[in-house]
């Protein structure tokens, strides 16, 4: 039975809708069957690390920030954020003792949110999203300044290539991290 759009819109409506749910379930998603993981790659220390999308929730330019009193270099201030307050670490700073230098205008902001935690952390450049099969995800990883090491969740390859991916989650857990205090 055919329907014609003009005669009866309600109709042709529910049949293409009964079609679309007969046939829905017969193309299964390519990520889906083959496991895709999405991660953020970015540049700290001159190395390209990878950060799990799912613990990104934001990529921002830094906004203004006030500076705060009495807390470690690296805790850079707090910032307004569509009016929430945004604290901003630097994360080179943490993890190297030395702020981030360099093109400020190439800085970004990894946003997170975790255990009630939230908060920016600026990197020296963000060069977009990486998609990867979850067989190319590996716990080798490859050679990474030891700072890094703490934080790193496995690694992606996917041929030459070999990223460590960095969790900021596992950032949060450190009580290091979450002691601002000078």
């Amino acid at each position: 039975m055919t329907t014609n759009a003009m005669e009866d819109p309600f109709s042709y409506l529910l049949e293409v809708e009964r079609k679309g749910r007969s046939l829905g379930g017969q193309f299964p998603i390519q990520d889906e069957l083959r496991g895709a993981w999405k991660g953020v790659l970015f540049q700290l220390h001159g190395r390209s690390l990878l950060a799990p999308m799912d613990q990104v929730a934001e990529i921002v330019t830094p906004p203004p920030f006030t500076r705060v009193p009495g807390v470690k270099h690296w805790a850079l201030g707090i910032a307004n954020m569509r009016g929430n307050l945004l604290p901003m670490m630097d994360l080179h700073g943490f993890l190297f003792g030395g702020n981030l230098a360099g093109e400020a205008r190439r800085h970004r902001l990894l946003v997170m949110s975790h255990q009630g935690v939230y908060a920016g952390l600026m990197v020296e450049a963000v060069m977009g999203m990486k998609h990867y099969w979850k067989q190319e995800r590996t716990e080798e990883l490859p050679p990474v300044d030891e700072p890094f090491r703490p934080y790193l969740a496995g690694a992606c390859r996917r041929g030459a290539e070999h990223l460590a991916v960095f969790s900021p989650w596992k950032l949060v857990d450190d009580p290091d991290f979450m002691n601002i205090s000078a």
